[in-house]
């Protein structure tokens, strides 16, 4: 009988480290299976954060070059002519090869300095073709250069904040006399594109802040 009961109890045993053996390797044989899942769809998954990450950059080049264009400098004729403003243009910028080509209307500016702004350079230059046209330059009523010939150069002149700048035509070479004039010290970056009959004066009130 005592046999008998021992033999009974190394088979439940025997039966319970089985059955945990059993339970173990199935557990085994999931996590096998789940990493094998997972690494099956890491590809794929990195291919959809590939195109998610591409297509984020192309909408910010679009932004950004939509941003240029409506903000960059506009530098020619056609974008003048309907105010003579040009935007972020530099001094010294040619938009025109003859007097005869830019049909531009005289025109008096306002323009506000920076704050602070106590003088300013003024610079002016001829922005089609040399051909001989002279100005004068009267600053608050008194003249600051006489009969001047203006060039592809811009020449530069020291003007105080606030002021009335007059420029008035002299001489015209041919097709008119127009020029451009920039003053560095403004608040908004833009140069000025103006024609100047003979006689006539263009009148430029800067204001500061």
């Amino acid at each position: 009988m005592e046999t008998n009961r021992l033999i009974k109890e190394q088979s439940k045993a025997y039966g319970q480290k089985s059955s945990k053996s059993e339970q173990s390797e199935n557990e085994d044989s999931e996590y096998r299976k789940a990493s094998a899942n997972s690494n099956t769809s890491a590809p794929g998954m990195n291919s959809s954060r590939n195109k998610h990450r591409f297509w984020i950059g192309i909408a910010a080049l679009l932004t950004f070059c939509i941003l240029l264009f409506f903000t960059g400098p506009v530098g020619n004729l056609e974008n003048v002519r309907s105010n003579g403003i040009g935007k972020g243009i530099d001094a010294g910028k040619i938009l025109a090869t003859t007097d005869q080509s830019v049909e531009l209307e005289p025109r008096d500016f306002e323009i506000q300095m920076k704050k602070n702004t106590t003088s300013s350079r003024m610079l002016i230059w001829d922005f089609a073709a040399e051909d001989g046209d002279y100005i004068t330059v009267k600053v608050n009523g008194e003249v600051l250069a006489t009969n001047i010939g203006i060039l592809h150069k811009p020449l530069s002149y020291e003007i105080p904040v606030p002021s009335i700048v007059e420029i008035i035509g002299i001489k015209d070479g041919g097709g008119g006399i127009t020029y451009g004039v920039k003053f560095p010290g403004a608040s908004q970056n833009n140069a000025y594109f103006n024609a100047a009959p003979v006689g006539s004066a263009n009148v430029y009130t800067i204001s500061g802040q």
